[in-house]
């Protein structure tokens, strides 16, 4: 059973800024009943000089009842479609520790780019961060991939 609290004006308005964002993407999952199961999110970011500018999948979240069904599978194959109507190529970070994330991701085609990055406000407790990268469909558009200098 997923607890659902109310999470106060601060949580209500970070929730609403998400759904608001014509660069980003918020999915939620219910079952058959209506009760949110699950939810995720897409955005573009431009995250700092050791990240690349671009769409990044930033943050799923799965009820522990309604996990191992392939939730986390169809809310990141819905996100990966959305960005690939806007770019080529998609982003994604993870704590080196959270491996069924990781591997959630392998099988759906990312690739760890590098572990030397920060994204401003992102702390990896306990273990390091692990950029991973997709391309989408043909070869990577600059803008996708831009560093700044």
């Amino acid at each position: 059973m997923l607890l659902l609290h109310e999470p106060g004006a601060d949580g209500l308005a970070r929730v609403r800024s998400w759904s608001d964002r014509p660069d980003a993407c918020f999915l939620v999952a219910t079952d058959r009943a209506g009760t949110v199961v699950g939810y995720a999110r897409a955005l573009h970011l431009d995250p700092s000089p050791t990240a690349p500018i671009g769409y990044y999948l930033a943050g799923i979240v799965v009820d522990p009842a309604a996990r191992g069904q392939g939730l986390g599978h169809q809310l990141t194959s819905a996100r990966l479609d959305w960005i690939a109507e806007r770019a080529s190529s998609a982003w994604y970070f993870a704590n080196a520790r959270n491996t069924a994330s990781l591997r959630l991701h392998e099988v759906l085609g990312f690739h760890e780019e590098t572990r030397e990055f920060a994204i401003p406000g992102v702390e990896f407790t306990g273990g390091e961060g692990v950029l991973c990268h997709r391309t989408l469909r043909g070869a990577p558009c600059p803008e996708d991939r831009a560093h700044r200098p």
